[in-house]
């Protein structure tokens, strides 16, 4: 019935995921209309610009009583930095790679960061992954060098931003556990921490490195249409509303339901940018880059479920104690979880994922 399609539309499990997938597609082809089709030469003032933009609204959101997260504080800030760092070398060298590679290409390498971060997990953590998992990543890897092998908008500086992406990518990933069990910051917290901390770093950055902000302001600024300023404004708003929608969506999904929506925002993200920007490819390219897009998918689910597979097998061991004696507080935090997970599950939709979840990941 048509009722009962809007009501599943309307949960917020949906919803949540909808809001997130579509700001997550237009924040990057917000930033490749920007950095190529008005030709914005200014990388780092886009990055000042939009972090501001994410600050002023989040601090809008928390006085209109909207949303709710810590002020700074010092002994936080000491231990955030290191973490924000990465941060904004990631969101740097991300601008100069999405500037420089067509929009597949820029799919293909986010989907290559999984091999990445999965090889630093098992050197720095010694983190091992499944058979399946390992397979995926090969997949993922030679579908990625193919694709690149066949790309007709080559370009050797645009790989260079690539690679350091992914480095500046995984090493973010890695060290985020750290930084969040140091600060225990929300989740908008960190999105507040990460926007407000990163706009003096960037500038420290520009002045070291790119020097946009001299050149920004040496130029005729009377040349900026209004509709770079709108497409400018909006890509901020963009950038605010998928820090708030991604949390959003780990609430009320499960990490399963989470990674594969992340893994399946690249399938019409890259069709959409091959039809926005005209992107040049050979057949054997489209292959690899579906190739690669489809690997990433399959990643996704195969990692979530060794996880929910893990969490099954610990979850039973804890129940295969004889008595409540031998509990430790952490068996007993679990069974309080597991439980309330359970509870909840009855209050949603048949078809729809039956868990929550504030995991980062």
């Amino acid at each position: 019935p048509i009722s009962q399609a809007i009501e599943t539309l309307l949960h917020p499990s949906v919803w949540s995921c909808i809001v997130w997938s579509t700001c997550s597609i237009s924040m990057i082809l917000l930033n490749k209309i920007i950095l190529t089709t008005f030709e914005f030469q200014y990388n780092m003032v886009l990055l000042f610009y939009q972090n501001t933009i994410c600050v002023v609204m989040l601090l809008v959101a928390r006085e209109l009583g909207f949303i709710t997260f810590e002020n700074l504080e010092l002994p936080k800030v000491k231990a955030w930095v290191p973490l924000n760092i990465l941060f904004v070398l990631m969101l740097a060298t991300g601008t100069y790679s999405l500037k420089m590679l067509s929009v597949p290409m820029v799919t293909v390498f986010k989907n290559s960061n999984n091999v990445v971060i999965t090889l630093m997990d098992f050197l720095v953590y010694r983190n091992m992954v499944s058979r399946g998992v390992a397979a995926t990543l090969g997949i993922m890897l030679v579908a990625a060098v193919l694709a690149a092998k066949n790309d007709l908008e080559f370009t050797p500086l645009g790989y260079f931003w690539t690679a350091a992406n992914c480095a500046c990518t995984a090493a973010f990933v890695l060290y985020m556990p750290k930084a969040m069990s140091l600060t225990k910051l929300s989740s908008m917290g960190k999105v507040f921490y990460n926007n407000l901390i990163s706009i003096p770093l960037i500038i420290v950055l520009d002045v070291l490195m790119f020097g946009d902000f001299m050149r920004f302001f040496s130029s005729d600024l009377s040349e900026i249409s209004i509709e770079l300023q709108l497409v400018l404004f909006l890509s901020g708003v963009a950038g605010f509303a998928l820090s708030a929608s991604s949390f959003q969506c780990m609430y009320y999904t499960s990490p399963t339901t989470y990674s594969l929506i992340g893994s399946l925002n690249k399938i019409p993200l890259t069709l959409i940018g091959v039809w926005l920007f005209a992107t040049k490819m050979t057949l054997n390219g489209a292959v690899y880059i579906g190739l690669s897009l489809l690997a990433g998918v399959v990643f996704a689910y195969t990692k979530s479920m060794d996880k929910e597979n893990k969490k099954s097998t610990n979850t039973r061991n804890v129940f295969e104690k004889q008595n409540s004696r031998d509990y430790t507080p952490e068996e007993i935090m679990l069974l309080e979880r597991t439980e309330e997970a359970r509870l909840r599950s009855t209050s949603l939709p048949s078809g729809l994922v039956r868990s929550r979840s504030k995991s980062l990941y």
